[in-house]
């Protein structure tokens, strides 16, 4: 009966998944076994950091802004229990795009090596996404700015205008859907972002939420 249920921890109890920390741009796996069914942890986590290419050089170049000391906030990218498989999460929308690969290349790395002015104004808004959850919105954020920024005639500016546009018209649809589903205080919460960022789109500013 032990080896049965032995065996039965060590195959469908195993829980692995990777996390990642918007606050300084890290990326770390974890594992450990439980109790299958009642999900009651038995073993310690064990973590590992994971090297991102693209992640490594947002750092290094200070892209991005990271906090003193280490992250507090580790969003999750996937998961996986026992013999289910991977199952992606939010924050692999962003993941997915810095471990994307061109010419054996990671592509966003060399990006930013070949348009520093542009990155330095697209990793900030990345960052802010991320450190809003809002990674839903980075892939087609991404998209645009490749598609523009790597024409040598899309200046910075012009850059800067399209990414505002699109993510004005990206929250209003956004808080639209919620307030659609009922989920009331989380429209709200994206309306105070929206218009802590755009504080003067009347679309923005002409959203009613519903009495909670």
């Amino acid at each position: 009966m032990l080896l049965v249920g032995f065996f039965v921890i060590r195959t469908q109890g195993h829980v692995s998944g990777v996390e990642f920390a918007p606050s300084h741009f890290q990326i770390r796996e974890f594992s450990f076994y439980e109790i299958p069914l009642l999900h009651h942890q038995i073993t310690p986590i064990h973590r590992k950091t994971r090297t991102s290419k693209t992640a490594t050089y947002l750092r290094q170049k200070s892209l991005i802004q990271s906090t003193r000391g280490p992250a507090q906030t580790w969003h999750l990218v996937s998961l996986s229990r026992g013999l289910t498989g991977s199952t992606p999460a939010d924050a692999s929308f962003l993941i997915d795009q810095m471990e994307l690969s061109s010419a054996g290349e990671d592509y966003w790395r060399q990006w930013s090596i070949d348009h520093p002015a542009k990155a330095a104004l697209v990793w900030p808004v990345i960052q802010k996404l991320a450190d809003r959850e809002l990674y839903v919105l980075i892939p087609a954020l991404l998209e645009l700015v490749s598609a523009n920024a790597s024409k040598a005639v899309t200046r910075t500016e012009e850059l800067k205008s399209k990414i505002d546009e699109h993510l004005q018209d990206e929250y209003f649809s956004l808080i639209q859907d919620m307030i659609a589903a009922d989920r009331l205080p989380l429209a709200e919460a994206l309306l105070d972002e929206a218009l802590a960022d755009y504080p003067e789109n009347e679309d923005l500013k002409s959203i009613k939420i519903p009495s909670l």
